[in-house]
């Protein structure tokens, strides 16, 4: 299992994972005994989500004006 770390930070986590061709998004609650959850995505899967927040981040943005 090859995986590559992407991004950290205390409460996210995102992983490539070269064998089965999938991003992992590890999601933490934090606290004494955190919960986590992991969303494996395939590249199209990945690709939809990207797009999805970029389209959040462009909402965000035009609610500023």
């Amino acid at each position: 299992m090859a995986w590559k770390p992407i991004y950290e930070s205390e409460q996210l986590s995102l992983i490539v994972d070269d064998d089965k061709q999938v991003a992992m998004l590890e999601v933490s609650s934090g606290g004494f005994v955190p919960s986590y959850i992991t969303f494996h995505w395939s590249e199209q899967e990945l690709a939809e989500i990207i797009q999805a927040l970029q389209n959040a981040q462009q909402e965000l943005k035009g609610n500023r004006a």
